[in-house]
């Protein structure tokens, strides 16, 4: 996937990379919004693995969720 900007850490934002740039530029990437349904089906997938599809969920869990989220919205 190709960055669709990138920021130095003084939090300037370029549109595109320098090509011989000195200042550690960080990339950043457009994701998509995801539907209800496929947070549904990426909860089922991650939480069904480890069997625990329970009510209440470790903290870790909820970072888990989340990063697999992510992932999923940066899919193309």
């Amino acid at each position: 996937m190709k960055p669709s900007a990138y920021i130095s850490d003084g939090g300037i934002l370029f549109k595109e990379s320098p090509p011989d740039s000195m200042i550690k530029l960080t990339p950043l990437y457009t994701v998509r919004e995801l539907t209800d349904e496929e947070m549904l089906e990426v909860y089922k997938k991650l939480f069904n693995k480890k069997n625990e599809f329970k009510e209440n969920l470790k903290r870790s869990s909820y970072f888990d969720f989340a990063k697999a989220i992510l992932k999923k919205a940066s899919e193309e």
